[in-house]
């Protein structure tokens, strides 16, 4: 797994089956409490930083217009058409 992916399999384990979905382990009560704190151990601060970093970006996402609105928004510089 991935830094990129870490958040998912923590929100993927956050699910009330995942301790039937997960194999290779036959310890899975609270699968995602010791995930996370197995992390946390050996990489302090990476889910932390890694929720803000998710947290921008859907931020961006949000203020980010999209293409068919600033091409028929006058105001940016586009265009504006009508029937």
């Amino acid at each position: 797994m991935s830094r990129r992916n870490l958040l998912n399999v923590l929100d993927f384990l956050k699910r009330p089956n995942a301790s039937e979905l997960v194999s290779g382990t036959k310890d899975r009560v609270n699968l995602h409490d010791k995930f996370r704190n197995a992390i946390d151990t050996a990489y302090p601060g990476t889910i932390s930083q890694l929720e803000v970093e998710a947290q921008q970006k859907a931020a961006a996402r949000k203020k980010k217009v999209a293409f068919w609105d600033s091409a028929v928004d006058a105001n940016t510089g586009g265009f504006k058409f009508s029937f």
